[in-house]
């Protein structure tokens, strides 16, 4: 079940999202490569190489329920131990959490936030979780790598995502009329 409580943000339409995760590809010169190791981003080059923020692994124990966070001012970005671990192994639903919370740290560092719930008629584009979640997919499954006689099966392989974040991309990007 989707946790209904979110943030509100400054609103972004999803052009804007979509070019923030474009720029960082192009900005890791990662633009070519349809697959895109989001682990080695988040831990080698935004947090030990940039020293962007503080990369942390914490206990299922400590976090609970939560598979990772991003502090709002950008100090640190937190993954649940079980899901780095299984990141690292490429699990298609960890590496879109990595994906996520690197979305969360590009789009919402220290920005203005207030409590909201997606039922209280706050549109997607002023909410954090919508926001962060179609970075992630911008990110993992770039529009220049994916073909108008793609199915979600394609994506699956070509990107490592889940076959339900390669059929929503695919069904966005066909409603648009982008391929």
């Amino acid at each position: 079940m989707i946790d209904p409580e979110d943030y509100r943000v400054p609103p972004l339409n999803w052009s804007q999202v979509d070019g923030k995760a474009d720029w960082l590809r192009g900005a890791l010169r990662m633009t070519d490569t349809p697959y895109i190791d989001v682990v080695r981003v988040v831990e080698t080059i935004i947090c030990n190489q940039l020293e962007l923020s503080e990369f942390q692994v914490w206990s299922k124990a400590a976090m609970g329920d939560c598979e990772g966070q991003t502090c709002p001012q950008g100090t640190f970005i937190r993954f649940r131990e079980d899901v780095y671990e299984k990141a690292c192994n490429d699990d298609y639903r960890a590496r879109f959490t990595f994906a996520h919370e690197l979305g969360h740290f590009l789009l919402h560092q220290n920005a203005p936030m207030a409590r909201a719930s997606r039922t209280d008629g706050t549109p997607a584009y002023m909410l954090a979780e919508p926001q962060a979640n179609r970075f992630a997919a911008t990110l993992l499954m770039p529009k220049l790598h994916i073909f108008s006689g793609d199915e979600a099966s394609d994506l699956k392989s070509r990107f490592g995502v889940s076959w339900d974040a390669a059929s929503h991309r695919l069904s966005d990007l066909k409603k648009k009329g982008e391929i």
